[in-house]
């Protein structure tokens, strides 16, 4: 008899191990689906013409449809309008103007290379499926500018303030509103647009040193920064996403039938002259 029972526990504790591992690549799943949704959404989307104001922050982001203007069938204009109810809902943090709006003052926050920050907390303020109230969320966007702090000397971005500024951002919307702590961060999103992601750190060896803070290794980052085998610096929940190129570039530009393509690549980054880690190796694998 305690052998079947010792057998029975046994069986149980399996079964509930196996329930528990289904019910994680469910929800791995299901936040990749719905954040794959985001992505096309906003790429589909194009926003309306408003008034120019002072910061970059509030006006539109022109996004190019995939198809012209002139091309939508009216079928594809009305689905757009009645597919805005199934999309993922998100709800986005209005943090003090220290963790963003500040920021803008420095007018390269919203060019430079690492500019997505910007751009995303732009297009979500604008996004469909936001959600005004935060039980209505499937999904919340904490937005803090970390790469907008530029060094004096050599004018790059300095990241040695991103921690403390990430953490103090999770400590106001975790001591303000109930769901960071219901659950534990695994449903908010922030952006990490420098290199190697959410270590915060542009040399490698101390990225990896370093790692990605405590407190958003449960949450979901999307970031530039993406190798393969995988690296310590994307152990956490991450969506990879294009380094940042200004809308208008278009507009400084020939229009490419009427354009000589002499350049065959471009490359958006930089290659120091004395590379600090990159050692005669490729700079991206």
């Amino acid at each position: 008899m305690k052998l079947m029972a010792r057998r029975a526990q046994l069986q149980h504790h399996q079964c509930h191990q196996h329930l528990s591992l289904k019910a994680l690549h469910l929800w791995k799943y299901y936040k990749w689906i719905l954040w794959l949704a985001l992505f096309i959404c906003l790429f589909l989307t194009t926003t309306t013409t408003t008034p120019t104001s002072y910061s970059f922050l509030f006006r539109p982001l022109h996004l190019k449809p995939l198809l012209p203007a002139k091309t939508n069938p009216p079928a594809l204009v009305e689905s757009r309008k009645s597919s805005s109810a199934a999309l993922p809902k998100i709800y986005v943090y209005e943090l003090p103007s220290r963790y963003n709006k500040d920021w803008l003052s420095n007018s390269r926050c919203d060019s430079h290379l690492f500019a997505s920050e910007v751009a995303i907390h732009e297009a979500l303020l604008g996004y469909p499926g936001r959600a005004v109230d935060p039980n209505e969320a499937d999904f919340f966007f904490v937005p803090v500018y970390v790469s907008c702090n530029f060094s004096t000397p050599n004018g790059f971005p300095s990241l040695h303030h991103a921690r403390p500024l990430l953490s103090s951002a999770v400590d106001f919307v975790s001591s303000h509103l109930p769901f960071w702590n219901l659950s534990h961060g695994r449903d908010h999103v922030f952006v990490a647009s420098h290199d190697y992601g959410a270590c915060f750190h542009a040399m490698e060896d101390v990225a990896i040193a370093d790692g990605i803070p405590e407190f958003m290794k449960r949450s979901i980052i999307l970031q530039t920064f993406g190798v393969r085998p995988p690296h310590p610096c994307q152990q956490a929940e991450h969506v990879l996403i294009p380094p940042y190129v200004p809308p208008d570039i278009e507009d400084e530009w020939p229009a490419p039938e009427k354009a000589r393509r002499d350049i065959f690549v471009f490359f958006r980054g930089k290659m120091e002259v004395r590379p600090k880690n990159v050692s005669g190796r490729f700079y991206s694998k």
